[in-house]
């Protein structure tokens, strides 16, 4: 396999796994525990995670920086690798401002299902978004040797879910859904400026 085609350079693809790691170290940092150790669900809100107290504090920041907290270590680094994989190919392919709309977009809207979903709990990390940029290289690059990876993280992802909820998580589908929509959206405007592109030829 060549690596380098696999993970081309791409400076927002790096930028995302840089800040998710920087999110997981400022963590440890804070928590004052090593870089491997669990952090503490219940206190990720004083970083920035979301709770359903986010719809009378209206801190809607919370939306963006929670997505690059973690609670496991494992969970985290998965994630982390992951999106440098997809979002690496899908930036190379498509662009950073595709890259980045499904990333936010998709991670932003799964965030808020978690919250309006499961306002007890705390909503944390970026599998949501991962779950848009999944759904954005099975329609934006179906023929991509990196789309069965994405279909084998959405069939993992699924797997947890059931195993944990005996259900898909609300921020994952959402995520997934949003990161969908945007994808069609996206290949739909692209195909009309090519159209129009052919005809004035």
């Amino acid at each position: 396999m060549n690596l380098k085609k696999l993970l081309p350079i791409s400076p927002a693809a790096i930028l995302l796994f840089v800040l998710i790691l920087a999110g997981w170290t400022c963590s440890a940092l804070y928590f004052g525990h090593s870089l491997v150790a669990s952090n503490k669900s219940l206190r990720l809100p004083e970083l920035g995670a979301a709770t359903g107290a986010l719809w009378e504090s209206h801190e809607w920041w919370r939306l963006l920086v929670s997505q690059f907290l973690h609670v496991h270590f494992l969970h985290m680094l998965f994630n982390a690798l992951s999106i440098l994989i997809i979002a690496s190919n899908l930036e190379k392919a498509r662009g950073w401002l595709v890259l980045l709309a499904l990333y936010l977009i998709g991670g932003t809207t799964g965030q808020i299902a978690s919250v309006w979903y499961y306002p007890a709990l705390v909503t944390d990390g970026a599998s949501q978004a991962l779950m848009a940029l999944c759904a954005g290289m099975l329609v934006l690059q179906p023929r991509s040797k990196v789309t069965w990876f994405a279909g084998l993280v959405v069939a993992i992802q699924v797997a947890l879910d059931v195993h944990a909820i005996a259900a898909i998580k609300a921020g994952h589908l959402f995520g997934f859904i949003a990161g969908l929509l945007v994808s069609l959206l996206i290949a739909v405007r692209q195909k009309n400026q090519l159209a129009k592109e052919n005809a004035a030829l």
